[in-house]
């Protein structure tokens, strides 16, 4: 019975959550609507120029995104819904985490290549968790597909790849470049795999192994360097004030 009623209180506290959500955008749509009013009359237009409303961080209702505050974010990425980053990892340009029918977890130090694809699935056909889990120095390379899989500590994912539903490569393993791992498959731990679907190609390397390590770290300070020259806000007003020095020199 005590199951039954706290399940019931979480069913009714979700609810009133989702109410309150979209009361909320109903107030802003409201206020946004006699704004516009406001500028026609005043005869201005302006509000009809094409702008880019891309936000890299997107609330989805009540999930949200939560991000340490060393993490590096291209301005171009999304991170949507229920997704969490921890300390010092990076997603790169165009990149796409999507965690808005299971959380989508990225560990420390690990990094999502330029657009690439994070998402999570409502139900793994395999029986496994339908999250996304992606461990500690982890490299996911340019142009992957990583839907409801494992990826753990040390691991590397090769550009061009895709991971189905279930999938899992283990600690210290390597999917190579262009490779397809199957709902279900596996890349055990210190061995690399291939192909499509991916197979056993080789085991890794001592020096192989110890240098997963070293890629993430160099990710990481990239990332740092790349978060240093970001500004948050435009720098056209720079382009503003040479145009108006050059029109003075004239």
């Amino acid at each position: 019975r005590i199951q039954v009623c706290a399940a019931h209180y979480g069913c009714r506290l979700g609810a009133m959550k989702r109410v309150l959500v979209g009361v909320g955008k109903a107030l802003r749509d409201t206020g946004q609507a006699v704004e516009r009013m406001g500028m026609r009359a005043q005869d201005n237009w302006i509000f009809q120029e094409k702008i880019c409303r891309h936000r890299a961080l997107m609330n989805l209702f009540d999930q949200r995104p939560k991000l340490r505050p060393s993490v590096f974010v291209a301005p171009n990425a999304s991170l949507i819904g229920n997704v969490s980053v921890m300390d010092e990892s990076s997603i790169w340009y165009g990149a796409v985490v999507r965690g808005d029918q299971s959380p989508v977890d990225i560990g420390g130090k690990s990094s999502i290549g330029d657009r690439s694809v994070v998402l999570s699935a409502s139900v793994n056909p395999t029986g496994f968790a339908a999250k996304t889990s992606i461990g500690d120095w982890v490299t996911v390379g340019q142009g992957c597909v990583l839907r409801g899989c494992t990826v753990d500590n040390f691991a590397v994912v090769g550009d061009g790849c895709v991971i189905g539903e279930g999938a899992l490569v283990e600690t210290h393993g390597m999917l190579e470049a262009g490779s397809v791992l199957p709902a279900g498959g596996l890349v055990p731990r210190g061995e690399v795999h291939g192909g499509n679907p991916a197979a056993f190609v080789r085991k890794l390397e001592k020096d192989e192994i110890a240098a997963i390590e070293k890629k993430a770290e160099d990710v990481s300070m990239s990332a740092k360097k790349h978060a240093d020259e970001f500004l948050a806000y435009s720098n056209t007003y720079q382009l503003r004030e040479q145009l108006g020095t050059a029109a003075g020199k004239i």
